[in-house]
């Protein structure tokens, strides 16, 4: 992210905290996608920001698992 945190931190949230089908970075102003559909559908994450190309997709090793050590102090979803 400018000036701030890797935006893998910022990915890896996502995915672990809110529904969504792809998540895009671009490497200006700090700006990404989030892609959503009604329908369950697999969870990709793709970046022109260095390293670019695709961190996870279904089938990848690191895909599930626990990745709160890249979102470490990021604030606690609550859910109403």
């Amino acid at each position: 992210m400018a000036n701030g945190r890797d935006w893998r931190s910022l990915a890896w949230w996502i995915h672990d905290n809110l529904p969504h089908c792809g998540l895009y970075f671009f490497p200006k102003l700090a700006a990404f996608n989030i892609h959503w559909y009604e329908l369950d559908k697999e969870k990709t994450i793709h970046s022109y920001i260095k390293p670019k190309g695709c961190l996870t997709k279904s089938g990848m090793d690191n895909y599930g698992g626990d990745h709160s050590k890249w979102y470490d102090g990021f604030p606690i979803l609550k859910v109403s």
